[in-house]
């Protein structure tokens, strides 16, 4: 088992703990590590020194597995340490948490832990559930309390939510995201809302995938392949709001009231966002305002030219995961 020094260490931007030792605490500790960061993953939870042999061994175990699957070399990187949760005297520039989904849990975390949050530029919680607000009631913290909502595995999947208080100093805020971009990912800024942005818009499709199951439309593998086979093909390339105004808002305002009739789901129907675009005559691309606004169009062409050209690009290696699925359902 490795354990942290007991000396004082100065902290550097790229320091960081991570506190917790379950899959998304793993996967991070490995992207970072791999993104030439000196990580920490703290374990809380008391165990024998057997299971804090075997977490550690499970942590270098996944880093090499991940560096071997993106043809890494880990020769000049320092590999995460796993920790046991007496960390005195050690500064971090930022610590994320990836404990369980409860709130009295992670808060008698970060009581624990007060005076290593209080060296760092944020107390980065890796919850997909709780708003900051709901993550800091009745205590207080010594950094800034931020949500970095990151997608499994972090070294797969750039994209990340953020979530900053907005007494946040800009300064920090630029920093957070400046490391993040540093790191290899792909931050988005969104406000304190229940499901930020990706876990919203999963719910709303998983649950319309399930009823239309539910309903006999289609069979749970023609479902499942309505995604791979076409929006796999699509939203690689494209927003779902770029695509709206690419297709037109007229479209949407018709095709959403009509669905919604003939399924009695006045949900289905489109926001007031939509219908007041329609009213303006903001169709989308086709008249240069809709959800964006598109100038003088000059732009327009050339980038409809690269999203075909990637489309093209993307549609030659999916074709090739699509033979790869049908020969292995061959054999």
């Amino acid at each position: 088992m490795t354990v942290l020094p007991e000396t004082s260490v100065e902290s550097t931007d790229r320091a960081v703990a991570i506190l917790g030792i379950g899959r998304m605490a793993t996967g991070l500790a490995v992207d970072l590590a791999l993104n030439g960061c000196s990580v920490d993953v703290i374990d809380i939870k008391s165990r024998s020194e057997t299971e804090q042999r075997d977490k550690a061994v499970g942590l270098l175990d996944e880093l090499t597995r991940a560096a071997q699957q993106l043809g890494r070399d880990l020769t000049d990187l320092p590999p995460p340490v796993y920790c046991t949760a007496a960390v005195p005297g050690k500064n971090y520039a930022y610590l994320f948490e990836a404990l369980p989904e409860e709130i009295a849990v992670k808060q008698a975390a970060y009581a624990a832990m007060g005076k290593t949050i209080a060296g760092a530029t944020a107390l980065c919680s890796m919850t997909s559930t709780f708003t900051v607000e709901e993550l800091t009631a009745g205590i207080e913290l010594p950094a800034d309390m931020v949500v970095t909502h990151f997608m499994n595995p972090p070294w797969l999947v750039p994209f990340l939510e953020v979530v900053t208080p907005d007494e946040m100093n800009d300064n920090n805020v630029d920093a957070l995201f400046g490391f993040l971009r540093d790191t290899g990912h792909a931050p988005i800024r969104c406000k304190s809302s229940p499901g930020f942005v990706i876990s919203r818009l999963q719910v709303a499709l998983m649950n319309e995938a399930v009823r239309i199951m539910e309903e006999g439309v289609a069979s749970p593998e023609d479902i499942d392949k309505a995604i791979t086979h076409g929006w796999g093909y699509r939203f690689p390339i494209m927003g779902i709001l770029e695509f709206i105004d690419a297709g037109g808002l007229d479209i949407l305002h018709h095709a959403g009231h009509s669905v919604a009739e003939a399924l009695n789901r006045p949900d289905l129907k489109s926001p007031a966002l939509v219908g007041q675009k329609y009213a303006e005559g903001a169709y989308g691309t086709k008249t240069l305002k809709g959800l964006f606004d598109y100038g003088d169009g000059s732009q327009l062409a050339a980038r409809e030219a690269t999203r075909l050209d990637r489309q093209v690009r993307l549609k030659a290696l999916l074709d090739q995961f699509q033979a790869e699925e049908e020969s292995d359902g061959e054999r």
